[in-house]
């Protein structure tokens, strides 16, 4: 819940995730992006060495739902911010996430809800960098939103 964040802690995202190439292939063909670099196997096997590079929007998005899992109270992403990507994922990568809180405040115009900032690095398994972002997360208040009458 929004109370119990704290400015300045470290939220570490677990468990990791490990990509594949035919996640990643079927992820990039659902979202309408047909570039061969990331959907064709032989193109990508005839232009370069080594294993798949992972769609960075897929790694975004896998990011973004490791964080939701550990923010668990969430009401809406508001925005994200300062998106970089330092190096590629690929296929048989794992990665693993960590956000930091940077600041948060109650919101203005909804009651029993608060706002957080977050700052997210993403590493690889052997500890290289892949992607820094930041993200303004609304989320509720203890005793708000629809988890007493769901039972938790």
């Amino acid at each position: 819940f929004f109370d119990d964040v704290i400015v300045g802690e470290t939220y570490e995202h677990r468990p990791g995730k490990t990509f594949t190439a035919e996640e990643s292939m079927t992820h990039t063909l659902r979202a309408l992006d047909q570039t061969p670099a990331l959907t064709d196997l032989h193109f990508h096997h005839r232009t370069s060495h080594g294993p798949l590079p992972i769609n960075p929007l897929h790694v975004l998005a896998v990011l973004t739902g490791m964080m939701t899992k550990t923010f668990s109270k969430i009401v809406a992403n508001l925005a994200w911010k300062n998106v970089k990507f330092h190096g590629p994922v690929r296929a048989g990568d794992t990665v693993y996430a960590e956000s930091t809180v940077l600041e948060k405040r109650e919101s203005k115009s909804r009651p029993g809800q608060g706002i957080i900032h977050v700052r997210t690095t993403a590493k690889t398994h052997d500890g290289r960098l892949v992607c820094t972002f930041e993200r303004m997360i609304l989320i509720y208040g203890r005793g708000q939103g629809p988890y007493d009458a769901a039972g938790y």
